[in-house]
């Protein structure tokens, strides 16, 4: 007869956090499957009071250009131009990396940026929101080398009139009282190695911690300029004493990281937060992976050279004419090297330690046990089942047990059962999820230590069936665009900019955001989220540690749901804040979006997208409000970036008096302030 669970065995929900229970699974030795709390499989969990399903439509809230938005020239230009695009290719992560970088950093009243000429510039706003630029230092301007690409400078406040400047060459500077007072070096091999600064944390007194990023380059020898070089990257942490001087120019000091941790790709965002540095990126950093997977793709190539191409033209420079080149095509004589394919034998069974399928309200789990094995024995303990049998079993099957699993979603313990037959020695485990109507991708959320992830088992009958659905299918006639979907509100149709162009970048990524794990970094031991999220916005602060309350927008359906750290970031459920209605739909018809940032007001969020300025007709600066009532909400547009005033560089936020934060917009030849936009 099968066993059917107490409810005594199951810790059900309090204070709204998933608490699961542990299956222990005893054989000659323990070995545990159990779902474990420590690692949440929704990190980012909507509270249902704080969605709008009712929502319909954003209303325009005008905006005065005169007024709300004012522009100041620069003393001289600032730039983002500064790579030399023909002496190596870089490769598309870098590429994106660049054009996501923010130029302008701020800390309290005081903004900061590197201007054409490599002077450290900052400004202060005074009542009337009028600048006052002030040359604070002047960095060595870099001297041209095949051999390593010079990252972005970057000027980080770490206290009230010191900062960390970046030369982008492989220099660290301390700019203290009006010059700078010491210079740290990066050597790596015996050359100065360029990085980028991402973030500072204060130990108190004198002494900061500083997190960088370098590329590490693998074909630095065959880069060309029809040939991106192959990269993968470092995550460093660095102390750094402002308190200490040595001779800039004749004796600087040697930069000695604190760790290192090798990845994929470069963070999307690093700031501290609950005892560690809380980082986003669409890889994590600290595993070990396949060299193959540092070659760039078809995809990853075309949209490097077409981003590349938007870049040159956002920084003024002349669309060339056409010299029967084809971008981005090889040159006769050259060999592009071809991407290695594993191949696969469909019919080669995996050796899975259990099986399982799934209905509309359950979860079977099948464990095959020795035949002729006696019936295993049950015992329930607080928050736990345990199965006793004897016999032996195989040494997979012992190795995959003697791990903890974390079940996909919660189960119903009162209606889950088990079941034995001694005859075929098969242990079924019956679970009854708490949510019947969701699919599970899979009947464990993929663990740290292994990627070993077992596929649902179907019968015969239903792979009969998917066939049969499949030689059924047919290619869906776009009889008009996307967008004008019968589901989509009609007021919100509106929003949608329809492009007839659109299917011809098929190459590019589609959808808005980026997507990333999210990754807490203490003492150089990482821990990733298991489950990556859309970002579909990052804070608008000063520089320094992460306030309470401030977060990040990520993409749920067709909202922005504002998420804050509760606890450790990457093993405690996040705080949902406040939404953003129709958030990413209405991004979606955005197609020159470079910043997306948003300002945090208790349970509000007011979020900014800033177009690059790049091309006709671009350049603005689109404000969502927060929801007025449950169906509609405020927008506004006005025109930031582009023409006079160039190209968009960076946003950030200072301080115009006690508690007047403004947000401000570096462009390439303009300072423009948004006092009354947020």
């Amino acid at each position: 007869m099968p066993f059917r669970h107490t409810t005594d065995g199951f810790v059900p929900r309090r204070n709204g956090r998933k608490r699961h229970a542990k299956i222990q699974l005893t054989f000659s030795s323990i070995f545990t499957i159990a779902m474990s709390a420590s690692r949440p499989a929704e990190l980012l969990a909507s509270d249902r009071a704080r969605l709008f399903p009712r929502f319909e439509t954003y209303r325009l809230r005008p905006l005065d250009p005169d007024t709300d938005v004012r522009a100041y020239t620069l003393p001289r230009p600032a730039t983002a131009s500064r790579v030399s695009y023909n002496s190596q290719q870089l490769g598309f992560r870098e590429v994106r990396a660049r054009i996501a970088w923010d130029h302008l950093d701020a800390l309290g009243s005081t903004g900061v940026y590197v201007d054409t000429e490599w002077n450290v510039v900052g400004f202060e706003l005074n009542n009337e929101l009028e600048p006052t630029f002030t040359t604070l230092a002047s960095l060595p301007a870099p001297v041209a080398s095949d051999a390593h690409v010079a990252e972005y400078p970057r000027v980080l406040p770490l206290a009230e009139g010191t900062w960390a400047v970046s030369s982008g060459t492989g220099s660290l500077y301390v700019l203290k009282d009006g010059g700078f007072t010491a210079r740290y070096d990066l050597h790596v091999d015996g050359a100065l190695s360029p990085f980028l600064l991402y973030a500072a944390h204060g130990e108190g007194g004198s002494v900061y911690r500083l997190l960088l990023a370098r590329a590490v380059v693998h074909n630095a020898t065959d880069a060309g300029r029809f040939k991106p070089r192959q990269t993968t990257f470092e995550l460093l942490e660095i102390a750094l004493d402002t308190g200490a001087t040595n001779e800039t120019d004749d004796a600087p000091g040697i930069l000695e990281p604190v760790w290192r941790l090798p990845g994929l790709d470069l963070p999307y965002y690093v700031v501290w937060s609950e005892g560690g540095w809380l980082v986003l990126a669409e890889e994590s950093f600290g595993e070990e992976k396949p060299s193959s997977s540092i070659r760039e793709t078809a995809a990853q190539r075309a949209a490097r050279l077409k981003a590349e191409v938007d870049a040159k033209r956002g920084l003024g420079a002349r669309v060339e004419e056409n010299t029967g080149e084809i971008p981005g095509e090889i040159p006769e004589g050259e060999e592009e090297e071809q991407e290695e394919v594993e191949m696969v034998d469909a019919g080669e069974e995996k050796d899975s330690p259990f099986r399982w399928t799934q209905e509309q309200g359950g979860v079977t789990i099948t464990i095959a046990l020795p035949s002729g094995s006696p019936k295993p024995s049950v015992n329930l303990k607080a928050g736990s089942l345990t199965v006793t049998a004897t016999g032996e079993t195989s040494t997979h099957l012992e190795g995959w047990l003697g791990h903890e699993h974390s079940f996909w979603s919660d189960i119903k313990l009162d209606d889950s059962t088990w079941t034995y037959d001694a005859t075929s020695g098969e242990l079924e485990i019956i679970l009854a999820k708490k949510e019947g109507d969701m699919r599970w991708p899979s009947v464990f959320v993929p663990g740290d230590d292994s990627d070993d992830d077992v596929p649902e088992s179907f019968g015969q009958a239903q792979m009969d069936a998917i066939r049969e659905s499949f030689s059924r299918a047919q290619p869906v006639q776009r009889e008009e665009p996307v967008g004008h979907a019968p589901t989509i509100p009609a007021l919100l149709r509106e929003e949608m900019d329809i492009d007839s162009d659109d299917d011809d970048d098929d190459d590019q990524p589609k959808g808005v955001g980026r997507r990333c794990v999210v990754g807490q970094i203490c003492n150089g031991t990482p821990v990733w989220s298991r489950q990556p999220a859309t970002v579909l916005s990052l804070p608008l602060v000063s520089a320094g540690d992460l306030p309470s309350g401030a977060g990040i927008v990520v993409k749920q359906a067709v909202d922005g749901l504002l998420f804050a750290p509760a606890g450790d970031p990457a093993r405690t459920p996040w705080q949902h804040i406040a939404t953003n209605p129709a958030l990413a739909f209405v991004m979606s018809s955005k197609r020159d979006l470079r910043l997306v940032r948003h300002l945090a007001d208790g349970n509000d969020s007011t979020v900014l997208g800033f177009d690059s300025g790049s091309g006709t007709g671009t350049g603005n600066a689109y404000v969502y409000y927060p929801p007025e009532d449950a169906e509609s909400a405020r927008q506004g547009v006005v025109g930031v970036s582009g023409g006079a005033r160039g190209a968009l560089l960076g946003v950030s936020v200072v301080m115009a008096g006690p508690g007047r934060r403004v947000v401000v917009a570096l462009c390439e030849r303009a300072l423009v302030v948004l006092g009354g936009v947020a």
